[in-house]
């Protein structure tokens, strides 16, 4: 055998089993039909599949949400926080309560002394916020008294020295009293010469301070003849109007606690047995239901309850604060 034969038989040899070339136009098509089935089915399974889950009832998803902290925190943290500010709404009604010191334009009293001694005590960052009273607590004429909206919306942590009433603890809380309850009485013009009998009610145009705890609601749980016959009550939110409308002679009488605005050195006091069916419990802080203030408050008062701190403040009042005759009945 040449050489030439020997290179002929191996080429033939390994080219055995080889396909040379590209495939027929007949196998390309068999290819391609057979691919085009195959997604077919696939697209026709994911259509049952789809109705299928569409036809079950949906299983119930639970979303964890996490509610940001408003002004003022009401977690337990906020409570031990040493950066945090407490935030105290006060007035001012001319007593020794709360009034304004001309001098300095700031506000004292004896709600400022209180504040001040049990923050110290409770070793608080606070402070005094001025406000008018109805943006803490608020009554329209012949309607349900509510939360006012600095309380509400949290422009303050607190409504100092607010009574704890009936109505109030619907909506609100209250921190451990620092002072006792007080009666209400009906004011009247001096002399009364409208001839005002505080016994019957009927026909009587009766005047209340919007938001106090001496309201309508007080008068008819007392029980007084007629109450459900007055012939109007009209609702007024500072001392000049209440004075100007009784003067005036535009309503009959205003019903009061015995302490508020230094009523009497303007008029006269009603004859007649004082109401004492307005308080619920005596006055301390008003808080939101949520609020923590209460949880390093009550412990601070009680502390503080325990000083002669606490007895200096209550029983110098005329002392430090000479603005009104009325001293203060504490809870000791």
């Amino acid at each position: 055998m040449t050489q030439s034969d020997e290179a002929e038989l191996t080429s033939q040899k390994a080219g055995r089993g080889v396909i040379r070339g590209d495939p027929s136009p007949g196998r390309q098509l068999l290819l391609l039909t057979v691919a085009v089935l195959i997604v077919g089915i696939v697209a026709i399974l994911a259509i049952i599949l789809a109705a299928v889950s569409l036809g079950r009832p949906s299983a119930p998803v639970t979303t964890n949400v996490q509610v940001p902290s408003g002004g003022s925190n009401t977690g337990s943290s906020s409570v031990d926080d040493p950066n945090k500010i407490w935030v105290f709404a006060i007035g001012h009604d001319g007593t020794n309560l709360e009034y304004i010191d001309d001098l300095s334009g700031t506000v004292r009293g004896f709600h400022v002394d209180i504040i001040e001694a049990v923050c110290s005590a409770g070793n608080k960052n606070c402070r005094l916020m001025w406000d008018v009273y109805e943006n803490c607590y608020s009554q329209q004429p012949n309607k349900r008294p509510r939360p006012g909206v600095g309380l509400v919306s949290r422009w303050y942590d607190a409504c100092t020295g607010w009574f704890a009433t009936y109505e109030r603890t619907a909506s609100v809380a209250f921190t451990k009293p620092f002072r006792k309850p007080l009666k209400a009485v009906f004011f009247v013009k001096r002399g009364n010469p409208l001839n005002f009998d505080s016994t019957n009610l009927t026909g009587k145009k009766i005047a209340f301070l919007d938001g106090h705890a001496s309201n309508i609601f007080c008068v008819q749980r007392a029980g007084i003849t007629g109450v459900n016959q007055i012939a109007q009550i009209v609702h007024y939110q500072t001392r000049e109007e209440v004075v100007e409308s009784v003067n005036n002679e535009q309503v009959d009488a205003v019903f009061a606690n015995d302490q508020i605005f230094n009523l009497d050195t303007d008029l006269d006091v009603a004859s007649g047995t004082p109401i004492s069916t307005c308080m619920q419990d005596g006055a301390g802080m008003m808080v939101r239901k949520d609020s923590r203030l209460p949880d390093w408050w009550n412990p601070a008062f009680d502390q503080l309850k325990q000083t002669s701190q606490y007895r200096d403040i209550c029983t110098s009042i005329l002392e430090n604060h000479d603005q009104s005759a009325h001293e203060v009945d504490c809870v000791y």
